[in-house]
């Protein structure tokens, strides 16, 4: 078996059997027609694609290297590596994607969205398009949907997404300090609390500004409390965060999935979207320690209780996301087709986005929003 199949093999695992119950091969993923959407296409020697398909096995793996061309424009340098943990064990990997371009380098996440089609992209289109008080959540990472080829077989289709960088915040949020952390929360008494949550950059072993966010949450009265949050909490991108995540109930950022930005106050930014969506989820006052915390200052709750009830109240908005998933699921109509996994077919993506516009439809008429807002 070539060592394009064997990556093929090992990343899809799809049982393709001819009428004769032969195994079929994967020939005719080269000619995947995937529509209009951007492709994206990495190139690897033989040494690097095995390589490549080491770091499905092993995640310590480094990047392999290869070199990469995304829609129109010219090859580039790139390297590419499965990422995540719980992800290995799915027949579709996610990915992260690093190229050079014009002398910087450039990360985002190849996800694979099997399941939950569309759902991490109207969540984070919404936290870049949902304004509050005069502004909106633009930190929050861009996605697209991309046709990934390796070495000219179609993977499948994915959604490339914008990954955080220090350039990227520093121009969102100007300060005293700059120190991204992907945040990991099990354990409010943990010490040191790097043992889980992850310091992005500058790569330090400093936890300091999350030990004492934690110890403040733990340890503050009410009054002193109240004064830290207006003193170091920003508060408006806070809202901001917090009525697109509970409006859509996203469930799994208890303890992880979510960054905080530190430039001298702190921003909460969002990362996997893709669990939530149920109408009677009930996390509006908060869905942790942390948020609930922030959430119970009268100043901010009054805040975020109105910019809840203009939020539901802006049918126009509500609209442009529902247009939203119907343009993405008719542009990616294609691309989903010809997946070559079998079982994540355009019938589950068209229920999915069915499944959006109902919630967006009914998000506010559900039990879980009326016990907190008439």
């Amino acid at each position: 078996m070539s060592s394009k199949a064997k990556l093929l093999l090992a990343l899809l695992i799809v049982p393709l059997l001819s009428s004769c119950g032969e195994f079929g091969g994967f020939s005719s993923f080269s000619k995947a027609d995937t529509g209009s959407i951007t492709k994206v296409e990495a190139y690897f020697t033989d040494e690097n694609l095995a390589k490549f398909y080491d770091s499905v096995s092993q995640p310590e793996e480094d990047y392999a290297q290869c070199t990469v061309s995304m829609g129109n424009s010219g090859p580039c340098q790139g390297w590419m590596k499965v990422r995540g943990y719980t992800s290995r064990g799915e027949p579709k990997k996610n990915f992260t994607l690093e190229i050079s371009t014009g002398g910087e380098k450039v990360k985002y996440a190849l996800m694979h969205e099997a399941g939950t089609w569309f759902k991490n992209r109207i969540v984070m289109y919404a936290y870049n398009s949902y304004r509050y008080n005069g502004a909106s959540l633009t930190a929050a990472p861009g996605t697209e949907p991309v046709a990934l080829f390796v070495n000219d077989d179609y993977l499948g289709y994915y959604v490339k997404v914008d990954m955080y960088s220090e350039s990227q915040l520093k121009a969102y949020k100007k300060g005293s300090f700059s120190e991204l952390f992907k945040v990991y929360l099990t354990g409010y008494d943990s010490n040191p609390l790097y043992g889980n949550t992850e310091k992005k950059f500058p790569k330090d072993k400093d936890f300091s500004t999350i030990e004492l966010l934690i110890t403040n949450v733990n340890r503050m009265s009410d009054e002193d409390w109240a004064a830290w949050v207006e003193k170091y909490i920003d508060v408006d991108d806070f809202i901001r965060y917090m009525v697109v995540h509970n409006f859509f109930g996203i469930e799994d950022t208890e303890v992880q999935n979510f960054y905080i930005y530190n430039y001298g106050k702190l921003v909460f930014l969002p990362w996997d979207n893709e669990l939530g969506m149920d109408l009677e989820y009930d996390c509006f006052l908060g869905n942790s320690k942390l948020t609930r915390r922030i959430l119970a200052v009268p100043s901010v709750m009054a805040a975020y209780t109105q910019a809840m009830k203009d939020f539901v109240a802006d049918t126009g908005f509500l609209n442009s996301l529902k247009n939203k998933v119907n343009e993405w699921y008719d542009e990616s109509y294609l691309a989903i087709k010809n997946d070559p996994v079998f079982y994540y077919s355009i019938e589950d993506a068209r229920k999915s986005r069915d499944h959006i516009i109902d919630f967006i439809d009914n998000r506010g008429n559900s039990d879980a929003y009326r016990r907190h807002f008439q």
